[in-house]
């Protein structure tokens, strides 16, 4: 499930999501794709007025050749404030699907873009590691770099091979602790050495063609559901000027009513609405039409 970060018309981050679901506010882990953070944040930070030094302006650090992946989050930062993680992967950018591209395309497009900062659609892609050590306790791989740490040397016959760790993955925690910093990850690692080691690992290179499949199918749906939408919206309006085209004062007053439920989402007040302004037996047709229009919609906002 993906989670949207938006800035607010008075400047301020918050986080919405696509679904309802379960959150913490916890620092001390990261959740899988299936578990969102549900608190909402709201944050007062001088914010730059262009979007020319995105991402690094605002706290966060990209990566990946398509998808693109949040690598580091400055803590204090707007970015960490508004609940963005290291092991996020940009789904969506002010609204545009950018589950593909790269981080220079991603870059590339945030400078364009009018409202500061872009919105950013993510999911956390944060996966677990059990590596069980080796009869000398170890555990067979090593990590290089700070903010984010890069397993530079696996062995595919070690014990971290054979869990599945890959030279290029990224450790973004040791035993369920976030880490930043090569000295404090190797500390906590060495301590760990003759009983199980848990990593939380993003595997940028293996993971794409995995999310590749899965995210066309979601934007696929996406599709479906807006051209469907499109098509009902020109089939209602053809039967509007079959029915209304020789009462322009009714179709006026129709639309006047159906652009103020768009906005309001008022359901009683157009159901008791209508009957005023459809008042024929013909006019029945309309209201019908509506009627399970508003019933998809609300089925259509649920699910999503």
């Amino acid at each position: 499930m993906m989670r949207r970060f938006l800035k607010s018309q008075k400047g301020r981050f918050s986080l919405r999501q696509s679904r309802s679901g379960s959150r913490s506010a916890s620092k001390d882990f990261y959740p899988n794709p299936q578990i969102l953070r549900d608190i909402p944040l709201n944050i007062e930070l001088a914010l730059p007025t262009t979007n020319l030094g995105w991402p690094e302006d605002f706290g966060f650090k990209l990566g990946g050749d398509g998808p693109s992946y949040i690598l580091s989050v400055v803590e204090g930062s707007s970015a960490y404030m508004a609940g963005l993680q290291p092991g996020d992967q940009v789904l969506e950018l002010d609204g545009q699907n950018v589950s593909s591209l790269s981080t220079k395309a991603l870059i590339a497009l945030a400078q364009t873009l009018k409202t500061v900062p872009p919105s950013i659609g993510v999911v956390s892609r944060i996966e677990q590691v059990d590596i069980s050590p080796g009869p000398d306790g170890r555990f067979g791989f090593t990590i290089v770099g700070d903010s984010p740490l890069l397993v530079e040397d696996c062995l595919p016959n070690s014990p971290a091979g054979r869990s599945g760790l890959r030279a290029g993955d990224y450790v973004m925690e040791v035993n369920g602790i976030p880490v930043k910093q090569h000295e404090t990850a190797a500390a906590m690692i060495k301590t760990s050495q003759g009983r199980t080691l848990r990593l939380g690992v993003l595997r940028m290179n293996r993971f794409q063609k995995r999310t590749s499949s899965s995210m066309k199918e979601t934007y696929h749906s996406g599709d479906m559901i807006r051209q469907d939408r499109k098509h009902k919206a020109l089939e209602f309006n053809k039967k509007v000027e079959e029915i209304l085209g020789d009462e322009p004062v009714v179709k006026e007053r129709l639309f006047d009513l159906l652009k103020q439920y768009a906005s309001e989402r008022d359901v009683e007040g157009l159901a008791s609405t209508l009957p005023e302004i459809l008042i024929t037996e013909e006019h029945q047709q309309l209201i019908d039409s509506i009627s399970l229009e508003c019933a998809s919609e609300k089925n259509v906002w649920r699910v999503m």
